[in-house]
């Protein structure tokens, strides 16, 4: 009798011991799945330093990546702050449009010898000395022209940059010639604020992650208007399980890559004492 009994003991902790093993491994390959399925989205706010009232911005999540303009006030102020932060920044470099509109001090123009184009990428990165990357702000003339957008390309290349083609014109040659010469380079999806109101950041942030959901992964690009910032606190702190926001350079799988160069600051810093401690925004 008592034999019988230990048989079955040992039988029901073979059978629970089994059973355990089998639910852990589920979980695992549950779990394997999901991280597998699991969506990329990016997100650019643009015009970053125009004015004063852009630093609103800095209370989004630090993974929201900020497209900083040159030679502003507050371009290297908000660029020290977002390193403060921990917040990826990149420069949005003024190009010439088709329309003709006013684009700032330090832009590049489609008559511009390819030394034009070097210096004034150079100088503006003086101005945003954080930068690891550069999209176009504007751009729908300049991103068309094959010798000026090389040189964009070769600069960036040497810097160890990576580019972002905010596609203002269908006839863009930044990517192939990005391509051409090896810079790490990628394309704007969806422009998130077109139109300044809540319905339409939702279909549009909608259509990102659909975008995101068919392809692995996608880039909207936004700018600091204040409906534009309060939508995105709110709709990025719920984002589905399926959907991960990353950093630009997290998207691009160039994370280790771009890294602070000290050598791009060497000017900035004599204008700079510190981070911008006149900003009593939350770290």
């Amino acid at each position: 009798m008592l034999k019988r009994n230990k048989l079955v003991i040992h039988k029901l902790l073979v059978f629970l011991l089994l059973s355990l093993l089998l639910q852990s491994a589920f979980v695992n390959a549950k779990d394997i799945a999901n991280a597998k399925e699991r969506v990329q989205i990016a997100i650019i706010v643009d015009d970053i330093g125009a004015k004063a009232s852009d630093e609103a911005a800095f209370l989004l999540p630090k993974n929201v990546t900020f497209s900083i303009l040159p030679h502003t006030e507050y371009s290297t102020k908000f660029s020290y702050f977002a390193a403060d932060q921990n917040r990826e920044v990149m420069l949005h470099m003024p190009m010439e449009s088709l329309n003709g509109e006013n684009l700032g001090e330090g832009a590049i123009f489609a008559d511009m010898y390819p030394s034009e184009v070097e210096n004034a990428i150079l100088d503006a990165l003086q101005t945003v000395p954080h930068a690891v990357g550069v999209n176009n702000h504007m751009g729908s003339k300049l991103t068309q022209m094959t010798l000026q957008m090389r040189s964009v390309m070769s600069v960036l290349h040497s810097t160890n940059l990576f580019f972002i083609d905010s596609r203002t014109t269908k006839f863009t040659k930044a990517g192939a010639l990005a391509n051409e010469i090896g810079v790490t380079a990628a394309s704007r999806h969806i422009f998130l604020d077109h139109y300044q109101n809540e319905a339409f950041l939702r279909k549009q942030l909608n259509a990102l992650l659909r975008k995101a959901r068919k392809s692995g992964k996608a880039i909207g690009i936004a700018h600091p208007y204040p409906v534009t910032l309060s939508f995105l606190n709110e709709y990025l702190m719920d984002l589905p399980n399926d959907v991960e926001l990353v950093t630009v350079s997290e998207f691009l799988q160039e994370k280790n890559k771009f890294r602070f160069n000290p050598r791009l600051t060497a000017k900035s810093l004599n204008t700079v004492d510190a981070a911008p401690i006149s900003l009593s925004l939350p770290q």
